[in-house]
């Protein structure tokens, strides 16, 4: 019964397991994503976009600085204060290699 046993367990071994390669795995290759943070006003109404975008960018994340709009995602996104006043504004790249850019701006919105 123990001679069934450890061939068993031997034949398990050599078939159900793959020895680990480290060159057949593929690793993502990504330049660190970089930008600016531009943007237009109109009163109340402010646009965020990339300025001068570099490197691999997957994901675009904004914060405008109010405490209210936090979250917000995309390459383009506008945003509605709800009063005047001086903000900092907060872009987060990250690309599929998991690095990560973050940058501030100050804007100051009128009405």
């Amino acid at each position: 019964m123990l001679k069934r046993l450890s061939l068993l367990l031997l034949i398990v071994a050599s078939v159900a397991c793959e020895p680990f390669d480290l060159a057949k795995k593929n690793f993502p290759v990504c330049a660190k994503p970089t930008a600016g943070i531009g943007f237009t006003s109109d009163r109340l109404d402010v646009t965020f976009f990339l300025d001068n975008p570099q490197g691999d960018i997957g994901i675009v994340g904004w914060d405008p600085g109010d405490g209210k709009g936090k979250n917000r995602v995309g390459t383009r996104v506008t945003y509605n204060y709800e009063k005047a006043g001086a903000y900092t504004v907060t872009l987060v790249l990250v690309n599929s290699c998991d690095d990560t850019f973050t940058t501030t701006r100050k804007i100051t919105v009128t009405n």
